[in-house]
């Protein structure tokens, strides 16, 4: 037999309550006073018969608050009735009261009273106002049925604005109150039902848009026939929501006795042991004969307090891929599945030590269900563990986790040789993160291409999980002093011999027009002087066909000159082998720029040359061709091989002066197979703009390895 429940929703509009302030005269030169006596209207037109707790509500209290012009508060009386008999004093001058009465964002019995008007005090008078204060909150009441009443032993119904909710509840007599909920404009609702024989049904929910302040929604739940044995059969609930009919279908089959069973591959117990990072299986097993209309597993959030819902029936397979990026292994079920699985092998040992619960939920196409939750006691000998390393040169940043939800004092790390038996205590400051559990420090002063070992510590715990790393090279470029030149005819090559080729210029495409930009310095212009130091001197000069050839050296070769009357150009290899991470490059450079006369690229014609200088460590499977002529440039903001980058650019100086370009990693995780170092006279030299005569001199290039040698060390550099 067909069961009907109607529930009849009904908005009202609740007529305002009104108060006026009278008054008496009274003189004082310069101010105004208010006395005031507060009346209740509290007549109500009902659109629809209200549902009554029974109880007579009580009057409320009006607060009066007084507002100058500018919104700031002048004046507040917590009671206004009592202005009757002590006037309040104010100044003369235009104000805006608002009186209210009660607040919350959800409780019982509670309206919101709220209004507001504006006025003017004069000198030696007293202003009469009256404020209209209408409800400023919305009522939700709800009525059984005698015949509901009789065929449930439970009926709860949940209603929240998304800031509060209430539960009306046959359980503890709050099914009959008067529930008043602050307006955010949408009322979300859920039934729970059990019939006498302990079977619940499943929630009904909804939603209600557009609500507004002042109005009452009722909600009326009846049986539509007379309850033969509620449990068999198929019950329809109907949702009457402003004429808009919603219907709910729950099918009983009176005949199914079945229920989904949960299982579990370990011991069951009140409390279940888990030990941090331990690997013992642990698998819930779910089936159904009947299907499943839902199946829910719910479980610690990642910050180890707040509770996940995953709902699997439907999942998708995003939600699946989560589920497993933080230890769960499931997959999606679908409603004619008859099993499932839920692994927690790597979730559980993941967690910091504490007590949590997972519990997982099944419900079947015929609505029975079955719940069980799991408690977990996840406990360790040892308070922190090392997790990770990034080694560079003389320093490495080491990261470790700890397992308590709070931090365990003396939390460091100890570290060694791995040739050694000793251990060294780092003495240095760590970063806690107390969301993710963990910390790291940077270890110092420690030696190239060595292999060493590091460990947590806490005040507790000294002997932890090892863990190693090897630093990497210190490695540097040949000839990075410019102190080695050889010369090939009229031309020269900043490197000792031909056979040891690291760094070149654009000379070898202008020997044709005897032009030679880059050349050793002169004498008086060498920084690190002494027996046997250089320095280089790079000086853009004027070139047929293409207007400027601009003084320049980079760590690659030179390959050719394009000679063409409509498109010249040159084709040039960028990089030489090197598989190190410096911090930053370092150097001496004395610019003595003029005015931009050749091109206009970016439009520099007529403005002061600038020099730069640029640094990048690629993982490029061979150097980069660059073809001026072609239009083929390295793009460092862009090019996806660049793992660090750095540049400066130079202006005019007196004399030789310092610079250090910092290189920006992009990448921490990829090893280099090539550095770029390229400095020019003219910035934009490769588009055949600069000045004529502009020189740039370069001494005494270095690399820097160690942290401590940079004003601002970098930031930590492990993940």
């Amino acid at each position: 037999m067909d069961r009907i429940f109607r529930n009849i929703i009904c908005a009202c509009l609740l007529m305002p309550v009104l108060f006026s302030c009278s008054h008496e005269m009274i003189q004082q030169d310069g101010v105004g006073y208010l006395s005031a006596r507060v009346y209740e209207d509290s007549s109500m037109e009902e659109l629809y018969p209200l549902l009554k707790s029974g109880a007579a509500a009580p009057e409320p209290v009006f607060s009066l608050s007084i507002y100058d012009v500018f919104n700031n508060q002048v004046a507040y009386v917590e009671d206004c009735s009592t202005l009757a008999a002590e006037p309040l004093e104010i100044r003369t001058g235009t104000y805006t009261a608002v009186a209210s009465s009660g607040s919350g964002d959800a409780a019982f019995d509670a309206p919101f009273y709220r209004g507001s008007t504006e006025f003017t005090v004069e000198a030696d008078h007293v202003v009469n106002i009256d404020i209209t204060a209408t409800v400023a909150n919305t009522e939700v009441t709800v009525e059984y049925s005698e015949e509901i009443k009789s065929a449930f032993e439970s009926y709860v119904f949940k209603v929240t604005n998304g800031l509060g909710d209430l539960v009306f509840s046959s359980e503890d007599g709050t099914d009959g109150r008067e529930g008043w909920f602050g307006v955010t404009g949408t009322l979300s609702w859920t039934l729970s039902l059990v019939n006498n024989d302990g079977q619940a049904y499943e929630d009904l929910t909804g939603t209600l848009e557009d609500v507004k302040a002042a109005q009452h929604y009722r909600f009326c739940w009846t049986l539509g026939h007379e309850p033969d044995n509620i449990g068999a059969g198929a019950i329809t609930v109907i949702l009457d929501d402003s004429m808009n009919e919603k219907e709910y279908e729950l099918v009983i089959d009176p005949d199914d006795t079945s229920v989904p069973e949960i299982t579990e591959d370990f011991e069951y117990a009140d409390i279940i042991s888990v030990e941090v990072g331990e690997n013992v299986p642990r698998t819930v097993s779910v089936s159904s004969e009947d299907g499943f209309s839902s199946l829910v597993i719910t479980y610690p959030g990642s910050d180890g307090l707040t509770k996940v819902e995953t709902e699997l029936v439907g999942a998708s397979q995003e939600t699946i891929d989560a589920l497993a990026g933080i230890g769960i292994s499931t997959s999606s079920v679908s409603s004619d599945t008859t099993s499932a699985s839920v692994t927690l092998t790597d979730f559980l040992p993941s967690l910091p030590i504490g007590l949590y619960e997972v519990s997982v939920l099944a419900v079947d196409d015929g609505l029975s269900y079955t719940e069980k939750t799991y408690t977990f006691d996840v406990i360790t000998d040892v308070d922190a563990e090392a997790v990770a390393a990034n080694a560079w040169a003389v320093f490495a940043d080491v990261k470790a986790k700890w397992f308590a939800q709070t931090q365990p004092e003396g939390l460091s790390f100890q570290y060694r040789k791995a040739a050694d038996a000793d251990w060294t205590d780092f003495s240095g400051e760590i970063a806690a993160d107390a969301k993710s559990r963990t910390y790291t420090a940077r270890i110092s002063g420690l030696d190239p291409e060595t292999e060493y070992v590091f460990r947590a510590v806490s005040a507790e715990d000294k002997e932890t999980e090892e863990m190693t790393f090897t630093t990497q090279k210190e490695e540097t470029v040949p000839n990075m002093s410019f102190d080695a030149w050889y010369q090939d005819g009229e031309v020269w090559y900043p490197n000792s011999g031909a056979d040891n080729f690291w760094w070149d210029s654009a000379n070898g495409g202008t020997k044709t027009l005897s032009i030679y930009p880059t050349t050793p310095a002169e004498a008086e212009y060498i920084y690190a002087k002494g027996d046997g130091k250089n320095a280089a001197k790079l000086q853009s000069k004027k070139a047929t066909l293409v207007g400027l050839a601009a003084g320049n050296i980079y760590t690659g070769r030179f390959i050719k000159a394009v000679i063409s009357l409509t498109n010249p150009g040159a084709e040039l290899d960028w990089g030489v082998p090197f598989t190190s991470r410096p911090l930053a490059l370092t150097g001496f450079y004395h610019y003595l720029p003029v005015t931009v006369d050749q091109g206009n690229y970016n439009g520099m014609s007529g403005k002061s040359d600038i020099g730069q200088v640029q640094i990048m460590l690629t993982d490029w499977s061979s150097p980069f061709r660059v073809s001026t002529a072609d239009g083929q440039f390295v793009n460092p903001q862009t090019d996806p091989g660049i793992i660090a980058y750095g540049t400066v650019d130079l202006n005019k100086t007196d004399a030789y002066q310092p610079f250090t370009i910092e290189l920006e990693y992009r990448d921490l995780s990829r090893t280099p197979a090539y550095i770029v170092i390229v400095a020019a006279a003219s910035k934009y030299g490769d588009y055949f703009t600069g000045g004529v005569g502009s020189t740039l001199y370069l001494d005494e290039f270095s690399f820097i390895y160690d942290p401590e040698s940079l004003s601002v060390p970098p930031g930590m550099t492990v993940e």
